[in-house]
């Protein structure tokens, strides 16, 4: 991607170079053709430059979630969906029965698991 705007770079600068040249030729149409080469090249490189920050933004959002340590979410199916509380089980909790609370980062999603002893 840099590559393409090196070269976008590159057309500018000829065109500014065009431009000082052509302002020994008294062409009107040349120096109109010229002045709107400009700024199609000016226009696409701003564009580019758009694309390649929306790309790293996609590409950090992406490494977020598929670098996520978590459980598979049984919501959203993003690896997420992480323990927030421990606590014994209300009825079998004399056994060793333990309830966990899980909640997903990525969509909110709660629930509750009965974990056997």
């Amino acid at each position: 991607m840099a590559d393409i705007i090196s070269s976008v770079s590159t057309a500018i600068t000829l065109a500014t170079r065009l431009r000082e040249i052509s302002k020994n030729i008294e062409n009107a149409e040349f120096k109109n053709l010229l002045a709107d080469l400009s700024l199609e090249l000016a226009d696409a490189k701003l564009k580019m430059a758009d694309l390649i920050s929306e790309n790293a933004a996609m590409k950090e959002k992406l490494n977020s979630l598929t670098s996520a340590t978590g459980e598979l979410c049984p919501k959203c199916n993003n690896r997420t969906f992480e323990i927030i509380s421990t606590k014994r089980h209300p009825t079998f909790g004399d056994l060793g029965a333990k309830e966990r609370e899980y909640k997903c980062s990525g969509c909110g999603f709660e629930e509750s698991k009965f974990i056997e002893p």
